[in-house]
């Protein structure tokens, strides 16, 4: 049975390469038959048709359309007018062995990460492991890129400055 259904696919395919083969391309255009009588000559153009060029009004709505900017002040970074720093948290854990455990990966970074103890209303503890504070975005986004790279997703988090 398999090999009547691969014998069928195989003449399908040889017959579609065939019929491919017999269609005229789209690229060269065809040539009718040559006609046995020669051609009738064109009405000869006038001198007006001669010189006409496309009608392309490009060249007069340019001036009409320009477009003068307004002055606009350059942008020109001052000192940081943000009253917070941004604190990257890595991971909370229960145990402060495996917050440890967390910063010393965050540290074969090159990130220098701390570990913070909370303590809930509940009385439950948890180690908070985080990096930073970082006074602009672009240097939290490089740590950001360094903990993704190992597999940690952070959450960002503003917390007021100091000093």
């Amino acid at each position: 049975m398999k090999w009547i259904l691969s014998l069928a696919t195989v003449g399908g395919f040889i017959g579609f390469i065939v019929y491919l083969n017999s269609v005229p391309t789209g690229n060269a255009p065809q040539q009718p038959p040559a006609a046995k009588n020669p051609p009738l000559q064109q009405p000869a153009q006038t001198a007006k048709q001669k010189e006409q060029k496309p009608g392309f009004r490009f060249y007069e709505m340019l001036p009409e359309s320009e477009v003068v900017p307004s002055n606009v002040e350059e942008y020109t970074p001052g000192p940081s007018k943000q009253d917070f720093d941004y604190l990257v948290q890595s991971g909370s854990f229960r145990s402060q062995e495996d917050a440890e455990r967390q910063r010393a990966q965050i540290a074969f970074q090159g990130l220098r990460a701390s570990v913070q103890r909370i303590e809930l209303d509940s009385g439950s503890v948890w180690y908070r492991v985080n990096v930073g504070p970082f006074k602009s975005r672009s240097q939290m986004n490089s740590a950001i890129d360094k903990l993704v790279s190992i597999n940690i997703q952070p959450l960002i988090r503003k917390v007021p400055k100091q000093g």
